[in-house]
């Protein structure tokens, strides 16, 4: 299978094997059948699995757990998220931790190879007031520069996770802010792959300002 750079990460298969079908999440199937589908992937040449606690309340996790007891074939990558709102600092780290050692157990791996946060990140509090339908999905920029990229930086350092990233969503102003702000350089000798990875964005609003739709390039920042 075509394998395409991704930023300066790993090379990545034109196809990956996302985890809503593997989690049961888009209709009736079994568990045997999704670790077939996981085995039938690799062997194709698929090499990135993305994955979510979410995904089936983490069975697909489970699921790629199954498939490999633990020990990924040479070049596959697994990634998974985690959805964190807008909640008091002191609580930040508690979740993320939670969620990515939760994904880790699932799996049977001692790291995550990308780690994304799956919230929208939004200018501030009174932009989430402002949707209250969404507002546990957004997370205000203050927020993510001041504890969620420190605490990202630290799992890399711990050996967490090899990289992180957004996923793409959020208010397209703070987004772009976000990307142009940086970040302290600084060495890192804890994790085999010790840069920090971003999603640089392309973005479009309609003309009722609705949700941004938005189209994804790869960026990366090397620690």
């Amino acid at each position: 299978m075509e394998q395409n750079p991704f930023g300066r990460l790993w090379p990545v298969s034109a196809l990956t094997l996302g985890g809503g079908g593997i989690g049961m999440v888009w209709g009736e199937t079994t568990f045997e059948e999704c670790v077939a589908t996981v085995h039938a992937a690799i062997a194709a040449g698929i090499n990135l699995i993305d994955l979510a606690p979410r995904y089936g309340e983490g069975t697909a996790e489970r699921v790629v757990g199954e498939a490999f007891d633990g020990r990924l074939p040479a070049g596959v990558r697994v990634t998974s998220k985690c959805g964190l709102g807008n909640p008091l600092p002191a609580q930040i780290e508690a979740i993320l931790r939670e969620s990515i050692e939760g994904s880790l157990k699932r799996l049977r791996l001692s790291r995550l190879d990308l780690f994304f946060l799956h919230s929208n990140v939004v200018p501030d509090a009174d932009h989430i007031a402002r949707w209250p339908d969404a507002a546990s999905r957004m997370t205000p920029y203050a927020i993510f520069v001041e504890h969620v990229r420190p605490l990202f930086e630290r799992f890399v350092a711990e050996g967490l996770i090899g990289a992180w990233g957004l996923t793409g969503i959020g208010h397209p102003d703070t987004i772009i802010r976000l990307l142009a702000s940086g970040r302290p350089r600084r060495q890192c000798n804890a994790s085999p792959i010790c840069s920090i990875h971003r999603v640089d964005l392309s973005f479009s609003t309609d003309p009722q300002n609705r949700a941004p739709s938005w189209r994804p390039r790869t960026r990366t920042e090397s620690g």
